[in-house]
């Protein structure tokens, strides 16, 4: 809208989240932040308390943007959906395009959040929040599948949410090897898998 002005906070988030997406990610420098985002360095710790706590923030936020991608896709699928085959179609449709090479650094990325969250206590607590969000709402998209008889009903949904998401992420081991397997023996490998959660 004409005249509103984003907040401090957001502009710092935006800012590092732009350097996140720039040629050196791992190098932000909290001189770098200030002078980008024109904010002073009484406001940042007067929002985040400290350089690290932005950080996370930042972190957190693109998390919370992957989180409601893939919320509202599997809700859609569940929702829209004519039939079982169709279901799974879609299903594997959107398997396919989040193995893609082209989600490479999505991947990585999540991997390195889910990584510091292992060894940071404050930064554990801010994303775990959001992964619960991520794991209940697939729940409740597969609950929904379940409920129309598309999806085993005997099998946890939450056990079900949570290997979509490790599937997903494991395939960042062939995005960092020499030779990377063939994209169409993986899509074979998750339908052979996942093919017995079908009712």
């Amino acid at each position: 809208m004409a005249g509103q002005s984003i907040s401090t906070k957001d502009r710092l988030i935006n800012t590092v989240s732009e350097m996140l997406d720039g040629d050196n990610p791992q190098h932000i420098l909290v001189e770098d932040v200030l002078t980008v985002s024109g904010v002073a360095r009484g406001s940042l710790y007067h929002h985040f308390g400290d350089f690290p706590a932005l950080i996370e923030a930042t972190l957190v936020r693109r998390f919370s943007a992957g989180v409601d991608y893939t919320n509202a896709v599997m809700h859609e699928i569940a929702a829209n959906s004519s039939s079982a085959d169709d279901y799974w179609a879609q299903m594997y449709e959107m398997s396919n395009d989040a193995q893609h090479p082209h989600r490479e650094h999505r991947r990585s990325e999540r991997h390195r959040i889910l990584g510091m969250a292992g060894s940071n206590a404050r930064f554990r607590e801010l994303l775990s929040v959001e992964q619960e969000r991520l794991t209940v709402t697939l729940m409740d998209a597969i609950h929904m599948a379940q409920e129309k008889g598309w999806v085993r009903s005997d099998v946890d949904a939450r056990a079900i949410a949570v290997f979509l998401q490790a599937y997903t992420l494991g395939r960042t081991v062939d995005d960092v090897a020499v030779n990377h397997l063939d994209p169409d023996a993986w899509t074979l490998l998750i339908k052979v898998v996942t093919g017995p959660l079908a009712n």
